[in-house]
């Protein structure tokens, strides 16, 4: 382990994502009601306040439900997604605080958050049940809101559904496929890959247990698709003809909530995380586990990332008890 660091709260550590922000890697957090933002390099922490919105249903108001999130830097400035079980999805300035869009009533709860762009445009998908897409254009003067609006005169945005499930949505991430913006989601023991701009399903699959996370990388050059499953496997498909490439049992005691790939110094590694408290790093391509378990959190692993920082690459970590751990993947 390279270092540690324990959100200010003290509370849970239900989610991250990590930006580059001037060269230096911010960690966003969120710990169900507040969001604080990590300087890894620094280990400062700060409480960033956003602006409230009350997407109640039938008017009932909600408090702030921060559980998935997602960064990314459009223009020098950090713009911030989330939502959770009892909340919509909503896009923030993370440094000013400023609610950017965000539906004025309830729409939908979030089970899973992913950020990218698209034609100039930032569009967040979220949802439930199945992925739909929210668009926010920056360079639009009248940017239309999402959901229901109180001027009758407003034009609504409806969101873009895309492809889904017959289950709840737990795991999802967007990537880059063949020139192709696509969304990789998984619900109930289904994976999907949709393409983002014309909503075709490009590939569906079923797995062997509950798919709880998922993530897109390449494998000897080759674009992947994972997802972890409660039976404690990782399955690997090819993403480009469809075939199942393996399933890796990974010797998780409990379910893997939480899954990152990359390609680190020409090796493609996964890193899980697990209920039972640790993490481990996987060698793709010799489908084995690299080095030793990651111990020292105290209770579930629920977020990971692998992720550049100081000019290599490392392995974060965190979940119930409020720590995010740094580690070094080459170990």
């Amino acid at each position: 382990m390279i270092k540690s660091s324990m959100i200010p709260s003290g509370g849970n550590l239900d989610d991250f994502a990590v930006a580059d922000v001037k060269g230096r890697p911010l960690v966003a957090c969120a710990d169900g009601n507040d969001v604080w933002t990590w300087d890894l390099l620094g280990d400062e922490w700060l409480k960033r306040p956003l602006a409230e919105f009350d997407n109640g249903s039938y008017g009932i108001p909600v408090y702030p439900d921060f559980r998935h999130v997602a960064v990314d830097v459009v223009g020098g400035r950090v713009l911030f997604a989330a939502g959770g079980q009892h909340q919509g999805p909503g896009l923030w300035d993370l440094i000013s605080g400023d609610l950017l869009n965000a539906p004025s009533e309830f729409h939908t709860c979030s089970h899973a958050v992913a950020m990218t762009r698209l034609d100039g445009r930032t569009v967040v998908v979220a949802g439930a049940g199945a992925p739909e897409v929210w668009a926010w254009d920056p360079s639009d003067p009248e940017v239309e809101p999402w959901g229901p609006s109180d001027d009758e005169f407003t034009e609504e945005q409806t969101p873009q559904e895309l492809p889904g499930h017959k289950d709840d949505m737990c795991g999802l991430v967007t990537g880059r496929l063949g020139g192709r913006t696509v969304v990789v989601s998984g619900g109930g023991s289904t994976v999907v890959v949709t393409d983002l701009e014309s909503a075709d399903l490009i590939h569906e699959w079923s797995a062997d247990g509950m798919v709880h996370a998922v993530a897109l990388s390449e494998v000897g050059g080759r674009p992947v698709v994972l997802a972890t499953t409660d039976a404690g496997e990782i399955w690997i498909w090819d993403a480009v003809d469809g075939g199942l490439v393996g399933n890796l049992p990974t010797g998780h005691e409990d379910r893997i909530s939480a899954l990152d790939a990359a390609v680190v110094g020409g090796r493609a590694l996964a890193v899980t995380g697990s209920d039972d408290g640790t993490a481990r790093i996987w060698d793709l391509a010799g489908g084995r586990q690299a080095g030793a378990p990651l111990a020292g959190h105290r209770g579930e692993i629920w977020t990971v990332a692998i992720t550049p920082a100081d000019g290599r690459q490392v392995v974060l970590t965190a979940g119930r008890d409020g720590i995010v751990r740094v580690w070094n993947p080459a170990n």
